[in-house]
């Protein structure tokens, strides 16, 4: 049997403009959660508790579906949507359960993750033991990094690194779906026919696809009635070799074999990997908003956590989003961007001095603040 994997993952960052999340849900999040309600595909679906909160709070019906589309899979994830091998362990930990404990608050008994979706699909060996210290079963990485390191992506068998099943992504077919489109029916059939060519027509074998969700009906518009809709059909419709599958499913179907997961994300090249660079969007040596960025977030979190207060560690929670790390890389730099993530640094550090009244450490935080070149420069450039 053939099993194809669609995972979709919707996200929001905090300081997300609430105008912004209410077009985005009209355009995309609402008719793709009524669409996998009515048809119970098999889709597994993460949404950091980042989007949840923001979507309760505008009174969205996504959620009501999403929580009764009884063929979706939801996966754990860091609430806040940060870069997990950039982050303190305990961090980590928080985050997770965060998600966790927003998510079953916000959609119910059907958010009972065993698998995970890291954000950026951003990972390290060190963070998938943890994970599977955590309890997960499995996690989704892009095959790329695993292809740079000279190894052919596994088809009929599943990693399993420091514990955890790790599942690798086609960065091929999820990329040629998310920046090529074409109509669904016509995809899925190329996908089959590729995975026929690849595996064999008789042998077992799986192929998994993930993307931003966002991508039907908010970034190509139309793209849930010509892609998504028609693609989940072809598999209702089709034969019982080729069957569409949740991402538990596909890792409790095929056998594990241990094997070393390189870093990487699903946005690595192989040039970043030989320049030794396995997250270059959110930590590259030669972006200096990087450096300035992360120095500026460590001061203010050690001070936010030695705090104490529970509304200064709410405030930190939502700081170490990654949104403004990638809005300071090349080619994407948007400095009004990466000033908001700042100012959800800066308000933090506020928090703090109005509980300590430490003149000195706002002073510090400042100049730090000062020492981003986003800061400084004008929007666009």
């Amino acid at each position: 049997m053939k099993r194809i994997g669609l995972l979709l993952h919707i996200y929001q960052p905090p300081t997300q403009d609430r105008s912004v999340v209410e077009r985005i849900d009209a355009e995309c999040y609402r008719p793709v959660a009524s669409l996998l309600a009515r048809t119970g595909a098999k889709v597994t679906l993460n949404i950091n508790y980042s989007l949840t909160e923001q979507l309760s709070k505008a009174g969205s019906t996504t959620l009501d579906d999403l929580s009764r589309a009884g063929g979706v899979e939801f996966t754990g994830s860091g609430a806040f949507h940060p870069l997990l091998p950039l982050i303190p362990e305990a961090e980590m930990d928080r985050q997770i359960a965060l998600n966790t404990l927003g998510n079953e608050r916000l959609l119910g008994p059907s958010y009972a993750p065993r698998g995970f979706f890291p954000p950026e699909m951003a990972v390290s060996p060190g963070v998938l033991g943890r994970l599977a210290a955590l309890g997960f079963e499995w996690a989704v990485a892009d095959d790329l990094p695993w292809v740079a390191s000279g190894r052919d992506a596994p088809y009929d068998w599943v990693p399993s690194c420091r514990g955890l099943r790790v599942l690798l992504r086609s960065n091929f077919w999820s990329n040629r779906i998310a920046f090529h489109g074409g109509w669904g029916d016509e995809v899925a059939a190329d996908i089959v026919r590729g995975l026929e060519a690849w595996a064999g027509t008789d042998a077992d074998a799986y192929l998994i696809v993930a993307m931003d969700g966002e991508t039907f009906g908010h970034h190509r518009r139309g793209g849930v009635e010509t892609f998504l809709e028609p693609f989940l059909a072809s598999f209702a419709q089709g034969g019982a070799d080729v069957v569409l599958d949740t991402l538990s499913g596909i890792a409790g179907a095929f056998p594990a074999r241990d094997a070393e997961v390189p870093p990487g994300s699903w946005s690595t090249t192989p040039e970043d990997i030989a320049a030794g660079k396995p997250w270059p969007l959110w930590d590259d040596p030669d972006c200096p908003d990087h450096a300035a960025l992360r120095a500026l977030l460590s001061h203010v979190l050690s001070s936010a956590r030695a705090s104490g207060s529970e509304r200064v560690a709410a405030l930190a929670d939502r700081m170490l989003y990654s949104c403004p790390f990638w809005w300071a890389s090349p080619g994407r730099r948007s400095p009004l961007q990466v000033r908001r993530g700042i100012q959800a640094i800066l308000e933090t550090a506020l928090a703090v001095f109005e509980l300590d009244g430490d003149r000195r450490f706002m002073d510090e935080v400042m100049s730090a603040a000062g020492r981003v070149p986003s800061m400084c420069a004008k929007d666009g450039n």
